[in-house]
């Protein structure tokens, strides 16, 4: 198998092996796929699609997962592990309606099925009919979501006693406990944390490759700390938390998942506090600066963390590759930078408001993305009529969901394909809309004039809505690499998630110098020959200059 070709990455991904391929490539071979569902020819088995699903949901790909599902939920009907990863995509891109028909259509479908996988599966529809509504009531606040979950946990954990709906349960009845909400009947929830956590160690002495059993395990002893049964009960927390992080299967889905409970449900804040919470979270971000080099910070946290600059002295003062004052600014630029939405308020892409004059438009601020993500002229795209951007800042300052709905495409440019050099100012992958309205007193970001030089000291941050939700922040290894001989490519080496298309690329100045494209693991250079890991963005400079505004 050639995982360099498209046939190659597909074949790659229906063996369950997420191929290192460009992502214009990996979007290929999923169509490639999608494709042959559809129209029938050579059409791939169930255990194969269930392997490709299951490989690019771990790797957060899940925009991905949701093309091929919707076309096997269209041609073939339900397939019993293809529609629960389908809906867990659905669920992480924020399309919680979406995600519930599908599991409701799923277990109608399981009760009536025969097949010992629908049987399997039936548990792990319920749990995650209990996390889209852990997940409103996150968004929203209701305390009837909130026991809406709850309820859905402990219907299957009575027929069945599983360790992964039985943690949820006890941290979802803890926060209910914290809302004073009615005291339910049962065990108590350290009871019951016992009894998750003997589930866990047992699940994990079975099977040394669970790797859930291990986060189970740290989140049961979390519970047991706050129930005050000992004091040692937070360090075995973190005992298991490490074994979890330093098991060879644990992945950035599983990461990210554990971490969310945390921030979401614990309430943990991982920039420092004294409760045990706090603890397990601060662990997990600098496990994730250090190994994936990036930071990510939920929306809510922004205001007070600018406020407040002793807790980045506190957290970040002993890094070598960027500043606490880098990281200030940072978050002082995010409320410019929005989230693209599609009608489900599925998350699809980044992009970011600018002053309408620096591509020579009469608008005060339009907003910038990627052709990839917003089009009305490429398939794979979210057309215009479709989409909405959001601003995270905007939403929490205002207590509620804001969308801007777009009014006007003002310019697009194909996609194109990385490190295509060329010196015509085409396939720039952008594309430039007028929103019906703004947020409030959000001045937009500065252009750069000028395209910087590659050196080992010159640096490229990214700032970007990922899937996760979380505004990421790239830290480390940010060096830009190379820029082609027409200033219309430049390559940097800095860390970005799936959900990231269409993030501003900042110099050192905190001036916009490219919007980020793509970028993979073997990327061919700019100059000279051979392959690199780099990401790529379209300079400023060159979408500029292709509308005369400079």
């Amino acid at each position: 198998m050639n995982p360099v070709t498209v046939a190659g990455a597909a074949a790659c991904l229906l063996d369950g092996k997420l191929p290192e391929v460009q992502p214009t490539d990996l979007a290929a071979a999923v169509r490639q796929i999608a494709d042959a569902i559809e129209t029938g020819v050579e059409k791939p088995a169930a255990l194969q699609v269930r392997a490709a699903l299951q490989a690019l949901n771990g790797a957060r790909h899940f925009d991905h997962t949701k093309t091929i599902g919707s076309a096997w939920h269209g041609r073939c009907g339900i397939d019993p592990t293809i529609q629960k990863r389908y809906a867990q995509a659905q669920i992480e891109l924020g399309a919680f309606g979406d995600a519930q028909t599908l599991l409701n259509q799923a277990l109608d479908a399981a009760e009536a099925s025969a097949d010992p996988q629908a049987a399997i599966e039936k548990p792990e529809y319920r749990g995650l009919l209990g996390r889209i509504q852990k997940q409103m009531y996150v968004q929203s606040g209701d305390a009837a979501q909130l026991v809406g979950a709850t309820d859905e946990y402990l219907k299957q954990y009575e027929v069945k006693k599983l360790f992964y709906h039985g943690i949820n349960i006890i941290a979802l009845r803890m926060e209910e406990e914290r809302l004073q909400l009615d005291v339910r009947a049962g065990a108590s929830t350290t009871q019951m944390a016992e009894q998750v956590l003997q589930l866990a160690t047992a699940a994990c002495q079975r099977n040394s490759g669970d790797y859930w059993s291990l986060a189970t395990a740290s989140e049961a002893c979390l519970a047991l700390a706050v129930g005050g049964s000992s004091g040692e009960w937070c360090d075995r927390a973190e005992l298991w938390l490490h074994r979890f992080l330093n098991h060879p299967k644990t992945d950035a889905f599983a990461v990210e998942s554990y971490a969310r409970q945390l921030r979401e449900i614990w309430r943990a804040n991982p920039l420092g506090g004294p409760s045990c919470a706090d603890r397990l979270a601060g662990i997990i971000e600098r496990h994730v600066r250090r190994t994936e080099r990036r930071w990510s910070i939920e929306p809510a946290k922004v205001r007070e963390v600018l406020a407040n600059p002793a807790v980045l002295e506190k957290n970040f003062s002993n890094e070598k590759t960027f500043t606490v004052a880098t990281l200030q600014k940072m978050l002082e630029l995010c409320p410019n930078i929005g989230c693209v939405v599609d009608s489900t308020g599925a998350r699809l892409g980044t992009g970011f408001l600018m002053r309408g004059a620096a591509f020579g438009f009469d608008e005060p601020l339009v907003f910038v993305t990627n052709a990839h993500v917003i089009s009305d002229q490429w398939e794979t795209s979210l057309p215009s009529a479709d989409a909405q951007v959001t601003f995270e800042i905007e939403t929490v300052t205002a207590g509620t969901p804001v969308a801007h709905a777009v009014k006007k495409v003002l310019f697009t440019s194909d996609p194109g394909r990385l490190s295509e050099v060329s010196k015509d100012l085409e396939k720039l992958d952008v594309t430039i809309v007028s929103l019906e309205t703004l947020p409030v007193k959000v001045p937009g970001l500065t252009a750069a004039a000028n395209v910087p030089l590659p050196s080992p000291t010159t640096k490229a941050f990214v700032v970007g809505h990922p899937a996760s939700g979380a505004l990421q922040f790239s830290l480390h290894d940010s060096m830009l690499l190379d820029v082609c001989d027409y200033e219309r490519l430049m390559h940097y080496r800095t860390p970005t998630e799936p959900g990231s298309s269409g993030s501003p690329v900042f110099n050192s100045r905190w001036e916009v110098v490219a919007l980020h494209h793509a970028g993979a693991p073997k990327v061919r250079r700019l100059h000279g020959e051979g392959e690199y890991e780099a990401n790529e963005g379209i300079t400023l400079r060159s979408i500029r200059r292709k509308l005369g505004a400079m």
